[in-house]
C-alpha cells in the first residue's frame, strides 16, 4: 500500500502532510528565530487550506539558534488557530523541563507541548487530535443511538 504525502521544501525546513499529521522538519544548522517560525507556519498553512490537523515540529540537535521567543510563539493563540495540537521535539532538556513545569502549573488552554522523544511527541499530538475530533463523533453516534 502506498502512502501519499504532500511535501513543501523551504530553505530551512521541509513540511510534510501524511495521514492527517503535519511534520515540520527543520534542517541542520537552521536559525530558528521568531520571523523564521512565522514564515514556516505560514507555508504550512498554505499546504492545505482550512485543515485542522495536528503538527509535529522536529528541531535538530545542531540547530544554529533556537530562540525562546520563537518557541513561545508556536504555542500562542495566534499560531495555534485551527491547529488541533502542536508537539515540538527539541533536544534541550532545559526547554522540556520548563514546558513540563508550565504544563503542570498552568494547564494551558491550547494543546502545545515540548518533548525530547519524537515518537512520544507524535503519539501525544495524534491523541490530542483523536480526543478532540474522533471522540466528538463517537459521542454524537452514542447520542443518536447508533452505538
Amino acid at each position: 500500500m502506498m502512502e501519499h504525502t504532500l511535501t513543501t521544501k523551504l530553505q530551512d525546513a521541509t513540511i510534510e502532510l501524511s495521514m492527517g499529521l503535519y511534520t515540520v522538519r527543520f534542517h541542520e544548522e537552521a536559525v530558528l528565530d521568531l520571523n523564521q517560525m512565522k514564515r514556516v507556519e505560514k507555508a504550512r498553512r498554505e499546504l492545505l487550506a482550512d485543515d485542522r490537523g495536528p503538527v509535529l515540529v522536529l528541531i535538530p540537535r545542531n540547530a544554529a539558534l533556537v530562540e525562546h521567543e520563537a518557541l513561545a510563539w508556536l504555542g500562542s493563540e495566534e499560531a495555534m488557530l485551527n491547529v488541533s495540537a502542536r508537539a515540538v521535539v527539541l533536544p534541550s532538556s532545559i526547554a522540556v523541563m520548563r514546558d513540563r513545569i508550565r504544563w503542570a502549573l498552568f494547564r494551558p488552554t491550547v494543546p502545545f507541548r515540548i518533548f525530547r522523544n519524537p515518537q512520544i511527541a507524535k503519539g501525544w499530538a495524534l491523541d490530542q487530535w483523536y480526543d478532540k475530533h474522533i471522540g466528538m463523533e463517537i459521542d454524537s453516534f452514542e447520542q443518536d443511538g447508533i452505538i
